[in-house]
């Protein structure tokens, strides 16, 4: 037995249902009305009746053993609990089962999914007028001023359903006076509809006065007034009885539910719906999808769930304010809505995501041109204020049974692939697969490693050698990231380098890199060695306003002399912002820290700004060295280089050589400096203070003190 208790709660209920989310949704509605009882078979439902009396038991019709009814029938054989209230639940919907219930001795009946507004206000009212009825034959003139007073309507009658008393809300309700209505039958002067089908309906005190016991009316009745007035009400009944025993009439309680009714409808609204957009939310739309599912597995068709994401919000949202954003996120709405017929369920999930339902699919070929008309909604800009926003789309279809079986999978798959195109670049329309999954996984894992790996400042780096050409002598080292998993398996930079500048983790990599460098520098300056050591700049680091107060915070600690430090940074970096640019360069250079341009010929529609910067050094990007010999184009590339790096007096170094006819060509073409695997892969720092050692004694590196 499980029981909530409340103090000063003195009405009690017993709740008992087989199914325990029954119950649960019952205790969170009632636990402040009554100390509540719960059972789950009839058995213990019995024990608990006759152990605490309650005043009211709700009891479900279908149970496994003893079910509702042969409960019920239990209760009123049994002299000690036969006056106990019941309350009938079940999930059908039919009015034989209504008629069973009360037939039973149920006094109400309650369909699931419980409507909780309404059950709750009914089952208070079935514990108010319990309380009335024990009280109405020893206080009668008591309870006729209380009547008066309460805001409920209360009618009471004779044995023959003739009108004794009427309250003065009962007066307001129905249009006729007391005086008016005396002995007349009560289905004349309180007439009730059903509201749905408009059909006269029964009132409860007949049976109260037969049954002699409390009986409720349906959710779903109205009373016409005398005046044609329609009110929505609830109401119950209850036999007057006697201190004797004798039945002397009944009284039935209503009240006016319409506005509680539709204050429910509201809440519901609200409660299933966006309120910016007034689409379907995150609980409609799971609704939504469970019954399309249910359908398409009837009718064997397929079913597409298309997320939308709107490209660059973010930058946009924040940059107009959070109110303009909102404008532009409900005409988003609407131009999507535009395009979906009545069988289509468009939701917003939140934020700048939207989601599209399509039911009965034949083919894959119809996603595809319905994902065209979505991008195709987005061509025009936005307007707000006079002032045009251009906004893009990208979209992740999942398409069911194939991709998924289950709504969280459905969902999850279609977020797998909207993140794929927002990774190929935004603007697209990706469609999920298994393969697609596992590289998300993949790359959920590779993030976690990344941000463990920073944080526990486990991030190794390791040095390339960088040689004359002509003469193999070490002119300086590269410093390259690298990173292990916990198996202490290598991970290419490849991957990880990406997925540090998509997560914004960067930054935080590259000052790493750069303090371990300077250090490392230091460390081989103690032993001898002066080598200049270039470090790699990330473009968000290079766009950190506090980037050179940072860097020269770090030489200045470590006393280590600005020569031997190079940045070298990407022309995608130094393009963002060309006066940036130039003012940042030329605070660096002032410090005496060389400036190398890297991958340089990537960005070849850039040259004409190379004058503008000032830089030391230019990097022909190993995809030229590689190809140089077998691409004509690739090889026309390096001379261009070569050639104006000659002309702007630069120092020029190549990237990736690893053969001896790419070294021979690079040097007849008059670059003089090169790095590759022809010469040295990358070291760790204690492989290439070997290196060092060996190079020394061929070619006497040591500098002077």
């Amino acid at each position: 037995m499980q029981r909530t208790s409340q103090a000063g709660l003195a009405a009690k209920i017993l709740l008992v249902d087989d199914q325990p989310t029954s119950l649960l949704v019952l205790r969170d509605l009632l636990q402040d009305l009554a100390t509540l009882y719960f059972a789950t078979d009839g058995a213990h439902a019995l024990e608990l009746a006759r152990q605490h009396h309650p005043e009211l038991i709700v009891l479900d019709i279908e149970m496994p053993g003893m079910d509702g009814f042969a409960v019920c029938r239990s209760l009123k054989a049994d002299p000690a609990t036969r006056d106990i209230a019941i309350v009938f639940m079940t999930s059908h919907i039919d009015i034989e089962h209504e008629i069973a219930s009360l037939t039973e001795g149920g006094i109400d009946f309650l369909r699931k999914p419980l409507h909780a507004v309404s059950s709750r206000i009914r089952i208070k009212n079935l514990l108010d007028l319990s309380s009335y009825s024990r009280q109405v034959a020893a206080e009668k003139e008591w309870l006729k001023v209380t009547l008066d007073s309460i805001g409920d309507a209360v009618i009471a009658t004779d044995l023959d359903g003739k009108i004794s008393f009427m309250n003065p809300i009962a007066e307001r309700m129905t249009g006729w006076l007391a005086k008016e209505a005396l002995k007349r039958p009560i289905e004349e002067v309180m007439q009730l509809r059903d509201a749905h089908t408009l059909e006269p309906h029964w009132n409860p005190i007949y049976f109260a006065i037969k049954e002699q016991r409390v009986v409720a009316m349906a959710l779903n009745c109205q009373l016409v007034s005398r005046t044609g007035q329609l009110f929505q009400v609830e109401d119950s009944a209850a036999p007057i009885i006697d201190p004797n025993g004798r039945c002397l009439g009944s009284i039935v309680v209503f009240h006016d539910v319409s506005e509680s009714m539709a204050l429910a409808l509201k809440m519901s609204h609200l409660a299933n719906h966006d309120p910016l957009t007034n689409l379907p939310n995150r609980v409609l739309l799971y609704d939504r999808i469970e019954q399309a599912i249910k359908k398409a597995e009837q009718l064997h068709h397929k079913l597409a769930l298309l997320l939308i994401d709107l490209d660059n919000f973010k930058y946009v949202n924040d940059s107009i304010g959070h109110n303009f954003g909102d404008l532009l996120i409900k005409q988003a709405a609407e131009r999507l809505g535009s395009i979906c017929s009545a069988g289509t369920t468009l939701a917003r999930l939140g934020g700048d995501e939207f989601v599209l339902v399509l039911p009965e699919l034949w083919s894959v070929e119809e996603v595809s041109l319905f994902a065209g008309q979505v991008h195709s909604q987005f061509q025009h800009a936005f307007v707000l204020e006079d002032k045009k926003y251009q906004m893009a789309v990208s979209i992740g279809v999942s398409i069911y049974p194939d991709d998924a079986q289950t709504i969280e999978m459905f969902m999850r798959h279609a977020d797998v692939a909207m993140f794929k195109a927002k990774s190929e670049g935004r603007n697209r329309t990706r469609f999920f697969s298994d393969e697609l999954e596992q590289q998300i996984i993949h790359r959920h894992q590779l993030e976690l490693l990344l941000r463990d790996t920073l944080a526990n400042q486990q991030l190794q780096v390791y040095y390339q050698p960088k040689l004359c050409l002509a003469t193999g002598k070490l002119l300086g080292a590269e410093a390259l990231a690298r990173m292990q998993n916990h198996l202490g398996q290598w991970i290419s930079p490849i991957e990880f380098i990406p997925l540090a500048e998509e997560t914004g983790l960067i930054a935080e990599l590259g000052q790493q890199v750069l303090y371990q460098a300077c250090e490392q520098c230091l460390s081989w300056q103690q032993l001898g060695y002066r080598i200049p050591i270039s470090v790699n700049i990330a473009a968000a680091q290079f766009a950190d306003l506090l980037l050179v107060k940072q860097i020269t915070d770090l030489i200045t600690a470590l006393r280590m002399p600005a020569s031997l430090l190079e940045l070298e940074v990407t022309e995608s970096a130094l393009m963002l912002d060309v006066s940036k640019t130039q003012n940042i360069l030329s605070q660096l250079k002032a410090t005496g820290i060389c400036i190398s341009i890297d991958d340089f010929g990537t960005g070849y529609s850039s040259l004409s700004y190379l004058k503008k910067f000032q830089v030391d050094v230019l990097k022909i990007d190993k995809s030229f060295v590689q190809d140089m010999l077998t691409d004509r184009g690739d090889m026309e590339i390096v001379k261009a280089v070569i050639s104006l790096a000659q002309s702007m007096n630069l120092q020029l170094i190549a990237e990736g050589i690893e053969t001896e006819t790419q070294k021979e060509t690079l040097l007849q073409l008059g670059c003089q400096m090169g790095q590759g695997y022809l010469f040295s892969k990358p070291l760790s720092a204690a492989d290439f203070t070997t290196y060092l050692r060996q190079q020394s004694g061929q070619q006497n590196l040591q500098s002077e003190e």
